[in-house]
């Protein structure tokens, strides 16, 4: 992936990536601290991973980011490598920014590149399939073992399963918690400012702050997918990212960071997580604003980095939410358009709607600490699976299907689940009927997964 990224940035640009910004001097000590770079400097540079882009490589930026990472953990792999060029290639040449005083002329060095751009992301794509069809096929031609084609499929195929564009890459690999930044936060904390990173859906990160013992404001950021809400316009941006504000609820406040035409969508949400704070909803839309100025510059540089270590293959975050309910298992809500679900990023989450009582079903993956049957709820084993089911509130039931439980963050222990959610304007205990009827009929697909 290197290679090939530094050879495309030289077809584009005419020169290889530079170890460092133009007329940079600065390094270690003992160095050369000015004139010509010394080797031992560009050696150094190298060890350190710093690359500097040309300029002309426009809208490659981000993309070449991603393949000349430091850590080749990080970069894509070829099969995302070629989605993601195949994706530039598809949006045509970025419009030129004119410099001040040229009152919007395009110079001729720009108009000479276009060919260029267009005919590298040509060859780079080419040269990233062709990388996927040797990971497909032996040396001698053979098929490759399984695990090869699966982690193919499991990229190229991140779209049409629910997944989100060149912003994000293949969800079932992104690192959201790369987007949080705890010290971004720090000045509205006492010093307890925490990422916590196994609580809700695997699309999503939070960082808690603390502000004193009685007070908490929650950060979560998470994937979406789709476009932007109609007449939203960014009301800034940084680098190529813009930042959105999105109509919230009173008492929260939401960010929304989006890049040109992708379907990829990051939502910054803040809310109370505990208590109150002076300024109310300004107070959260601050943080907001905090939280994803440091989430657009993570973005700005290239595509969410990937997780590592991966999920485990026995996770959940390789299954499919929406396919363990079937038309027959969501006929125990009245009246479901089971042929047109809200679907999540990944699949991790399906929502159907009703036209009876205002119901509504929805079955999304869920970690948390193992849950207690507390509060009206009870305690049942389904399949072989420990299931909670009780009531949320006066007019939605919950069940939530343990799955696996694993060493978590600090060490507590953290489960996977399915959680189930049947809200409407039924009676709570007919709400709880119907939701541990989808947590049986959930639970039995589980099992013969």
């Amino acid at each position: 992936m290197f290679c090939l990224a530094a050879t495309v940035h030289a077809l584009v640009a005419g020169v290889p990536p530079r170890g460092g910004p133009p007329g940079e001097d600065a390094g270690p000590a003992g160095t050369a601290d000015g004139g010509a770079e010394t080797d031992r400097l560009r050696h150094w540079k190298a060890e350190q991973g710093v690359v500097e882009l040309d300029a002309a490589v426009g809208p490659l930026r981000p993309v070449l980011t991603a393949m000349l990472h430091r850590d080749p953990r990080q970069r894509p792999d070829a099969a995302e490598a070629g989605r993601l060029l195949a994706d530039v290639a598809g949006a045509g040449p970025e419009p030129s920014s004119p410099s001040p005083g040229t009152a919007g002329t395009v110079t001729g060095r720009g108009l000479r590149r276009r060919p260029l751009l267009a005919a590298a992301l040509a060859v780079s794509t080419v040269v990233a399939l062709g990388l996927i069809a040797v990971q497909d096929h032996g040396g001698d031609g053979t098929a490759a073992s399984s695990p090869s084609r699966a982690a193919r499929d499991r990229t190229t195929g991140a779209t049409a399963n629910g997944g989100t564009g060149a912003l994000v890459g293949d969800p079932r690999t992104a690192d959201v918690c790369a987007l949080a930044d705890p010290a971004a936060l720090g000045q509205f904390g006492a010093g307890d400012v925490r990422v916590d990173v196994d609580y809700g859906n695997f699309d999503r990160c939070d960082v808690l702050v603390g502000v004193d013992d009685e007070t908490r404001i929650d950060t979560s950021i998470r994937l979406l997918d789709g476009s932007p809400p109609e007449g939203s316009r960014p009301v800034r941006t940084v680098g190529r990212i813009g930042i959105r504000e999105e109509q919230a609820d009173g008492d929260e406040c939401k960010r929304l960071l989006t890049s040109g035409g992708d379907t990829a969508r990051v939502e910054v949400r803040v809310n109370m997580g505990k208590g109150s704070v002076v300024g109310g909803s300004a107070t959260l839309c601050t943080v907001a604003d905090k939280a994803a100025a440091s989430a657009a510059q993570v973005l700005d540089r290239g595509p969410v980095p990937r997780r590592s270590p991966a999920y485990p293959r026995t996770s959940l975050a390789w299954a499919d939410a929406c396919a363990l309910l079937d038309a027959k298992a969501l006929s125990a809500v009245p009246g479901l358009k089971v042929d047109v679900p809200e679907v999540g990023v990944a699949k991790w989450r399906c929502k159907w709607s009703s036209d009876v009582d205002e119901l509504n079903a929805t079955i999304a993956f869920f970690r948390d600490q193992p849950r207690s049957a507390v509060g009206g709820a009870t305690s049942r084993t389904l399949s072989g699976y420990r299931t909670v089911v009780g009531p949320d509130d006066a007019d939605t039931c919950s069940a939530f299907v343990e799955y696996r439980r694993y060493s978590g963050q600090d060490g507590e222990t953290a489960a996977e689940m399915v959680r189930l959610d049947v809200t409407g304007g039924r009676p709570v205990d007919q709400l709880c009927t119907m939701a541990t009827d989808l947590a049986t009929a959930a639970a039995a697909s589980l099992r013969a997964r």
